[in-house]
């Protein structure tokens, strides 16, 4: 009888028990993207709401955007989103956030703050995609982007797509960010974004009624991030050369001239479809020396050289062309980030792996020391393909006319 009396109140909690931390859809407004400011001494949060309507009726599909865009302000993060009470009727939910633009000037107060905010709110995810943006982020959030009803989802799939077919830019996650200022070096690179074209932003629905739009958002230079703060910018082609460094190109295509030096027109190309860099450091005269040996396999595009391709020592000049305009373009890199003193080529991280007793004498030094490591590129290139022509289109021509 005992053993009844203490069974029958954990059967009843049972029967009773429900969806205790359950979400109403009404009650909530989904944020599908995030933008970070600072402007007056507060920070600035913009969040892009999704509009629930717009997605599911079609008919309202070209009449109104499928996302509101809106802002609160103050002095701390959790400040500026309690405000947001004062101008929804709809507790934000970041749950489904997929990502957060930092503007240039939140970026050089720094990202402390944001991220000791995703750190400590369990409604975040470690796996949102961060951005930055050399304007304000909220204009980013407010352009709406062709073929994508929600311009944050949008944006999302542009970086996957980048990652995949260019790799000039790699899809940086708040837990990569983390992992990377939180790790040896403290240093991080991120994707840039801007808008391109006029100046007439494309905030309006029917504007995309056009064939055409006056402005686009466009991935566009890296952000180097050192402790938490940006300290710099670095181009599309240094930014390539970073990813070479750092074993992150996955596909992409490199066009190369017919010229040994590589000043002539650059009217070749190679699709390169697996890529693999490794880093050796050692130390020589007092110095760090960093070995680079990457590897490349490809399928030639364009050849608009000299030579015949079914010969294979054309193949192997051709070979060394494409080398060393991809040493040409590690140089680059290399050049940026060592301008800039950011360890973002994870070289510190190479000293720390392989010397860890070394690494813990110079750790403190090592943004001073680091500009001075001297780099030495390795490269091999393989042509797995050169298509069906074994010469160019114009010999192939002659040869048709004689």
């Amino acid at each position: 009888m005992n053993k009844w009396r203490l069974l029958l109140p954990l059967l009843a909690c049972l029967l009773v028990t429900g969806c205790w931390n359950r979400v109403e859809l009404n009650d909530i407004a989904v944020i599908s993207a995030t933008g970070i400011d600072w402007k007056d001494g507060n920070w600035v949060l913009s969040y892009q709401v999704v509009i629930p309507q717009a997605i599911s009726s079609q008919s309202a599909a070209g009449n109104s955007a499928a996302v509101n865009v809106f802002s609160t302000k103050g002095e701390s993060f959790r400040s500026a989103v309690s405000k947001a009470s004062q101008e929804t009727s709809r507790r934000l939910y970041f749950s489904h956030t997929q990502i957060v633009i930092i503007g240039q000037e939140a970026a050089r107060k720094g990202l402390g703050p944001f991220l000791d905010t995703y750190l400590r709110n369990h409604d975040s995810r470690e796996t949102v995609s961060v951005y930055l943006s050399k304007g304000s982020a909220r204009r980013m959030l407010e352009q709406l982007i062709p073929l994508e009803k929600i311009p944050g989802a949008a944006i999302q799939r542009m970086i996957t797509n980048e990652e995949m077919n260019s790799s000039t830019f790699r899809q940086m996650t708040v837990h990569q960010v983390l992992l990377d200022l939180l790790g040896t070096t403290h240093a991080t690179g991120l994707p840039g974004l801007t808008v391109s074209g006029a100046n007439e932003s494309v905030e309006r629905a029917e504007q995309l009624t056009h064939t055409s739009t006056p402005s686009k958002v466009r991935l566009s230079e890296m952000a180097l991030i050192a402790g938490d703060k940006l300290v710099g910018w670095i181009n599309n082609e240094e930014s390539q050369g970073v990813m070479w460094l750092t074993n992150h190109v996955k596909k992409t295509t490199i066009p190369f001239a017919c010229d040994e030096d590589g000043n002539g027109q650059k009217s070749s190309s190679i699709r390169i479809t697996h890529a693999k860099t490794e880093q050796y450091p050692r130390q020589s005269n007092g110095k760090w020396v960093m070995q680079i040996e990457a590897s490349a396999v490809g399928t030639l595009m364009e050849y608009n050289c000299e030579g015949d391709l079914s010969k294979p020592k054309q193949v192997a000049k051709v070979e060394k062309l494409i080398e060393g305009e991809i040493s040409s373009i590690m140089e680059q890199g290399w050049k940026a980030v060592r301008r800039h003193k950011a360890d973002v080529v994870g070289f510190g991280n190479a000293i720390h792996k392989k010397y860890p007793r070394q690494w813990s004498q110079i750790s403190e030094s090592w943004p001073e020391m680091f500009p001075d490591t001297e780099v030495k590129l390795s490269v091999k290139v393989k042509i797995n393909s050169t298509g069906m022509s074994g010469s160019g289109f114009k010999k192939e021509q002659k040869k048709g006319s004689k």
